[in-house]
Order: structure tokens, then C-alpha cells, then sequence
């Protein structure tokens, strides 16, 4: 992953480009909806991961008043691996993407999921997602899908 630097980079003060040119081994961040109504499919994604001995991170498990924002793309140049759910066509989810893939987050490096169902935006559309039924089926999918894409990394990396 080549991760130079950020567009927050000037934002905040990070001078000369420094954006975080590696990464966190095995660190999952999920990026979703903060909504209780979907807590089962965060519960499927962080099981999945855990099963794998992968650790997970969202955006909402910071402490503090801190920006919000600032936490968010730290969490996204640090993790190894993005689980990002577009099912809920939310603009933060779909940023939050597009910033991931302007960091250096590889294509590989990034699992698209959806609820069977979901239309996806424009930019979305051509992407490889994985629609899921359910979170069990969710689950199955993020656990298939890590798996792999953990194997690729360590395969090409090592």
C-alpha cells in the first residue's frame, strides 16, 4: 500500500506529506452506518474477523471529544484490511471509500459488501461487491473473503 501522503495532510498539520506509508498488521476497520438497527451486521463482520484473529476498529469506538474525522482517516491509513457496507447509501460510507482508495488502499485490500437489494451510487456500481441475505450469510461472506485477501497480502508481501 502506498500511502505518501494525504489529502488531510495540510488539514491537519501533517507537514511534508506525511501520511502513514505502512499499515497496522492484521487491523480491520468496518466502515458503516453508526445505527443501531444494524448492529447485527457489525456483529457478523467483528466475529468474522475475530475467528480469524483479526482485530476490528470503527469509527465510533474512539474515547473522547476528539474530531471525529481526523480518528476516521487515521483508522483508515493505519488498517491492513477495509470491510466498507454500502447498504445504506450513506455519503459518509461512500467518502470514507473514496478517501481509502486516495490514501493507496489497494483494491485488493478492500472488501465491498451490500444487503441483497441495495442500488448501488455511480461510483459504486463497477466496483466487486458481495451481497449478502443476512448477517449470518454476511458473516460467512467477510470470513471467506479475509481469508483470501489475507493470504494474497502475506503471499505477496513475504
Amino acid at each position: 500500500m502506498g500511502r505518501d501522503s494525504t489529502f488531510y495532510d495540510d488539514q491537519f498539520g501533517r507537514p511534508n506529506g506525511g501520511g502513514n506509508a505502512s499499515y497496522t498488521s492484521d487491523l480491520v476497520v468496518v466502515l458503516m452506518p453508526f445505527d443501531p438497527e444494524i448492529a447485527p451486521q457489525y456483529e457478523a463482520i467483528r466475529s468474522a474477523c475475530e475467528g480469524l484473529g483479526l482485530r476490528v476498529r470503527r469509527g465510533d469506538d474512539g474515547v473522547g471529544s476528539g474530531f471525529i474525522n481526523r480518528h476516521v482517516t487515521q483508522l483508515i491509513e493505519d488498517a491492513e484490511f477495509l470491510v466498507c457496507d454500502l447498504s445504506r447509501e450513506r455519503p459518509n460510507v461512500y467518502y470514507e471509500l473514496g478517501y481509502a482508495h486516495g490514501v493507496g488502499n489497494e483494491a485488493e485490500d478492500i472488501l465491498l459488501v451490500a444487503r441483497e437489494g441495495t442500488k448501488l451510487h455511480f461510483y459504486g456500481a463497477p466496483l466487486r461487491v458481495h451481497y449478502y441475505e443476512s448477517p449470518e450469510h454476511l458473516k460467512e461472506i467477510v470470513a471467506t473473503q479475509l481469508r483470501a485477501m489475507s493470504l494474497s497480502a502475506r503471499s505477496v508481501s513475504g
